[in-house]
């Protein structure tokens, strides 16, 4: 149940939001895509990661793969999301590409043969081992960009209300949380003790020796101050009455609108279409 109040709360959020240039973190908007209820943008992903995985050749991830890519470009966040995907889906993809090419058990078909190599003379690069790792590629780019896609469109804190109004814990809600923001939370953290280090004159960028002994100067305030974070935040949280049972009043508005239900709906209905004719024709 959300209260009623003259601050507009939406607003605060949206402003104070996307400020830390974070590729993880939430990335403020008005798009359709902004706008749908987390579950449901849970629920898709889920359900586009499944039905990718489900099919038994490439070219259904690859439609999947095109069709999310769409889906970002109109929620306005390709930058945050393609930064991302860049720094995995490039070595992921060449060591796919490379690795299956070459040595892919059910290899038979030369696509493309290179001479002049030492020792073996030639190699060749087999149509069966790049068709298996275009179909492992896309199904990793169809997981990365829908999941992609509900973090940097999804406030944490309408996702954990969100969560909690389907029926779970709040417990749980909070743990799922915690795992979206461990990733951003600890590089912010790392990057001011990096920063407050080279004010007091640690040298981070001069051997490699000298740069290990810097990572361990790093992880030590790291890990200390992730701990007394923690701490922190379950007093804070406790204070609060996270732990009460009964009926909870939320500042945030959360609609779950017909649209979002029957959204939800075809995703699954999608999954267990397309599960039914991989069983029915292989």
């Amino acid at each position: 149940m959300a209260h009623e109040t003259d601050i507009d709360v939406n607003e605060i959020i949206e402003r104070s939001s996307g400020r830390s240039g974070n590729v993880f973190e939430y990335q403020p908007g008005d798009s359709f895509v902004h706008r749908l209820n987390p579950v449901t943008k849970l629920v898709i992903s889920v359900s586009l990661v499944f039905i990718a995985f489900l099919f038994p050749t490439y070219p259904g991830p690859a439609v999947l793969t095109v069709a999310t890519f769409v889906v970002v470009v109109l929620a306005g966040v390709t930058k945050a999301v393609l930064r991302i995907v860049a720094v995995i889906g490039t070595p992921l993809a060449a060591s796919l590409l490379i690795i299956h090419g070459l040595f892919y058990p059910g290899n038979e078909t030369v696509l493309y043969t290179v001479g002049g190599v030492p020792v073996v003379e030639q190699v060749h690069y087999y149509r069966e081992g790049f068709e298996f790792a275009l179909l492992y590629l896309f199904r990793i780019l169809t997981l990365m960009l829908a999941l992609l896609v509900t973090i940097v469109t999804t406030h944490p804190k309408r996702l954990t209300i969100a969560l909690m109004e389907k029926g779970m814990p709040s417990k749980f809600a909070y743990v799922f949380l915690a795992a979206l923001q461990l990733i951003p939370q600890l590089q912010a953290r790392a990057v001011s003790i990096l920063d407050a280090q080279r004010a007091r004159g640690l040298d981070t960028k001069a051997t490699l020796r000298r740069r290990v002994r810097s990572l361990f100067a790093l992880m030590i305030p790291l890990l200390i101050g992730t701990l007394i974070a923690t701490e922190t935040r379950a007093l804070a949280l406790e204070s609060r009455g996270f732990s009460r049972v009964g009926e909870r009043t939320f500042l945030l508005d959360v609609p779950d609108t017909a649209l979002d239900r029957a959204l939800r709906w075809l995703a699954v209905a999608a999954v267990v279409v397309v599960a039914v004719w991989r069983v029915v024709f292989g």
